[in-house]
């Protein structure tokens, strides 16, 4: 059946152009990715013994991983992180089997089972175990211009911002006013607290007063560390009702206006936003995001557009097994097992995003039959 809905399997021997050293990953049913000190284990399994994926639906990540295929189509000899490396030839033959119309439950599991075998990850002591967190669109309110009401800047990325990631100016300074002559302010936000999240968050939706929405997405930052405001509140004693949610720390700042603009200066990372046009949010990777289905990893071990399976649980304790594929990144995702699940937008996605911190594992999706794909050392 699956030979007659997609392309034949191109069984692609590997190409090391380019690397210091490639090599088969045939070697046993666990493979281990090197570079430096980062290293992780993967365990091939079969879909059959892949948990809930007898009931799992992944027809919306089929349509994820097609938005992906936008990006993959244009990739040169490779799709890679530091630890993986896919070949682009595979994943381009992948992408163009994607079936058009109509993707049903039935379609996307037998594309995903046809073209993929699962791997479950481990850290490289044998841990399978990660932090899985959640993220949303925030939507905030908030101006083109500048009023008694809409005092919080929003600010485009700078002109003369570095390109190779050195800093910039610090937060401090930025809030001091220095910036004023190198970047426009794009939008006028009614609350400090919502811009912070947003900070966090790096996608928007700015609501105006007449009831026009706009959307922002990341631009770029000033190149500091990330300090989270939780972290901060926790270095000071201060505990918010709830614990340190979003949703409890948003609570906080938002009754605590003056304490807030003091302690937000102790993150120095500043992000620079842009405003998107058409659907959104935009993920690191450049395409639109999916609820539930697009996931932000640390690309140092896992390559933007992979596609994988999540086994956790959400804030509410229910099993969340789900097919999710790579589309994003964040300063504070980083590790072989560690994943922020996108939620969307609205009461709903900032109620389970804020909420979101479980453990749990993943199982990375790559060329059947292991030919397509190599190890970098």
């Amino acid at each position: 059946m699956a030979g007659e809905k997609f392309k034949t399997l191109k069984i692609i021997g590997i190409i090391c152009l380019g690397l210091t050293s490639c090599r088969s990953s045939r070697i046993d049913n666990r493979i281990s990715f090197k570079k430096s000190e980062k290293k992780m284990t993967v365990s091939e399994i079969s879909f059959d013994t892949l948990p809930g994926w007898d009931t799992e639906d992944p027809s919306e990540a089929l349509k994820a991983f097609k938005k992906s295929c936008t990006k993959i189509m244009n990739e040169g000899d490779f799709v890679a992180s530091s630890q993986i490396v896919i070949s682009a030839s595979f994943m381009k033959d992948a992408c163009s089997a994607i079936p058009e119309g109509n993707i049903t439950k039935e379609l996307a599991k037998t594309y995903f089972e046809y073209w993929f075998a699962p791997y479950k990850v481990y850290t490289l002591d044998g841990n399978d175990q990660g932090t899985m967190t959640g993220y949303y669109e925030i939507e905030l309110e908030g101006d083109i211009n500048p009023s008694c009401d809409y005092l919080v800047p929003i600010y485009a990325k700078p002109c003369d911002l570095p390109n190779d990631g050195s800093k910039y100016l610090s937060r401090k300074e930025i809030e001091q006013g220095k910036m004023r002559d190198k970047a426009p302010v794009i939008f006028w936000a009614k609350n400090l607290s919502d811009v912070i999240l947003l900070h966090i968050q790096g996608s928007g939706v700015i609501k105006a007063p007449n009831g026009k929405k706009y959307r922002v997405g990341y631009a770029g930052n000033n190149g500091y560390n990330f300090k989270g405001i939780g972290s901060i509140l926790m270095d000071h004693g201060i505990r918010p009702e709830g614990g340190y949610s979003m949703n409890a720390v948003k609570k906080w700042l938002d009754t605590h206006p003056n304490e807030t603009k003091k302690l937000i200066l102790e993150n120095d990372r500043y992000i620079f936003f842009r405003e998107v046009i058409g659907e959104g949010p935009i993920g690191a990777m450049g395409v639109p995001l999916t609820p539930e289905r697009s996931i932000a990893v640390d690309p140092e071990y896992i390559p933007l557009g992979l596609p994988l399976y999540i086994d956790t649980t959400d804030a509410d304790g229910q099993d969340f097994k789900k097919t999710a594929i790579a589309q994003d990144i964040g300063s504070a995702i980083k590790g072989a097992i560690r994943a922020d699940i996108f939620w969307g937008g609205g009461e709903r996605a900032f109620s389970k995003a804020g909420r979101q911190h479980s453990n749990g594992s993943y199982y990375i999706f790559l060329p059947k039959e292991g030919k397509s794909f190599a190890i970098k050392k």
